[in-house]
């Protein structure tokens, strides 16, 4: 195979392929991090580096349609392009890394430069993905209930959807779910005095360990038909029926006081529109001097703004009406409820694990 060194006057010359491949080529030319070699359907290899260290990623190109898709529509353009067969990779982690510590050169090939298409991806999010209590719940049954059999086979026994804390780096998977419950449970001071509530059952195994190990009473709410029965089926196999209790509601319907409040990762399916009435239902529940421990997956400030003007690849095609906050954008929101804010913990990282454990 013959190696090409890209560079614009490489890019120009390059003969038999698309034109908009010579324009996604020369907008590769801004990546400053790692490598990336284009294997061209004629045996040639296109190699973005500029010896800069970084993750070095390979593409291996099919169809020269994917980089038509990808100046139109950005990323959902290009992960279309692989949905489609048009380009491979024998490491598709690689080249999500390679294009992740790269974003910031990418500009508007990222979001896509064709406005038609950026419009229409944006309406289709607005008319379709609304979380009312009938859309919400919509989106909801649209991922949960793609089935308990799928999900159980790869995510680890307690059937935790959702960032394990690995305190140590070589814990197994079920102890690093459970020491994340712990820290939930333990900073909302859950004991058998107290009841708890859940916003966002899962399949009921932060509701098993209040209940079995810190003795809590615990209402766990969810509008998940099939999370619902798992967790119901859980908790009586468990014997907990007399201390949990597993609802099929909305957050909105939720009534009385409780001593506090957990939800572990359903905020991002409330939608940006929501945000107020979520936080809202957080302090009507709580008690003076109550606590609420939120386990929420956030964006970085600096793209927060562009991120909630379009739709993305996991809005579009894996979490309808899912939305994620920044930093200061929950700030706000906690102010505007009446929240006082006290500390956070943020474990990244343990997100990374995990996905590579579930992935494995």
């Amino acid at each position: 195979m013959a190696d090409i060194q890209a560079s614009p006057k490489t890019i120009y010359r390059l003969s038999g392929v698309s034109p908009s491949l010579k324009v996604c080529a020369l907008a590769l030319l801004n990546a400053r991090n790692g490598s990336l070699t284009m294997c061209l359907p004629d045996g040639r290899r296109l190699v973005f580096d500029h010896g800069t260290p970084g993750p070095d990623a390979e593409i291996v190109v099919h169809d020269f349609n994917f980089a038509k898709r990808g100046m139109a529509s950005g990323d959902i353009g290009f992960a279309e392009g692989y949905m489609a067969g048009e380009w491979d990779t024998p490491d598709l982690t690689r080249v999500l890394e390679f294009f992740a510590v790269n974003m910031g050169q990418s500009g508007q090939y990222g979001r896509g430069r064709n406005l038609l298409l950026r419009l229409f991806n944006s309406f289709r999010s607005v008319l379709f993905s609304q979380n009312t209590r009938k859309g919400a719940k919509k989106n909801i049954l649209a991922h949960y209930d793609l089935g308990n059999d799928f999900y159980s086979r790869w995510l680890d026994p307690s059937m935790t959807y959702s960032s394990a804390l690995f305190e140590l780096p070589d814990m197994p998977f079920e102890a690093a779910q459970e020491a994340k419950y712990r820290r939930i449970a333990e900073s909302i001071n859950a004991r058998p005095d107290s009841h708890i509530l859940e916003i966002g059952s899962g399949w009921g195994g932060f509701a098993e360990l209040a209940a079995s190990q810190y003795g809590a009473q615990v209402t766990t709410v969810t509008i998940s038909n099939a999370q619902h029965d798992f967790a119901a089926k859980r908790i009586f196999e468990s014997g907990l029926n007399e201390r949990v209790q597993v609802k099929l509601c909305d957050y909105r319907d939720i009534e009385g006081k409780y001593d506090g409040v957990a939800s572990i990762e359903m905020f991002e399916a409330v939608g940006e529109k929501y945000w107020p009435s979520y936080f809202d239902k957080i302090h009507e529940v709580l008690p003076e001097g109550g606590a609420a421990a939120l386990q929420i997956i956030t964006i970085d400030d600096d793209l927060f703004d562009n991120y909630r003007k379009r739709v993305d690849f996991i809005q579009k095609y894996v979490f309808p009406g899912g939305m994620l906050p920044s930093r200061s954008a929950l700030d706000a929101q906690f102010s505007s409820a009446g929240l006082s804010f006290r500390d956070a913990n943020m474990f990244g990282l343990s997100y990374a694990e995990t996905l590579k454990r579930w992935r494995e």
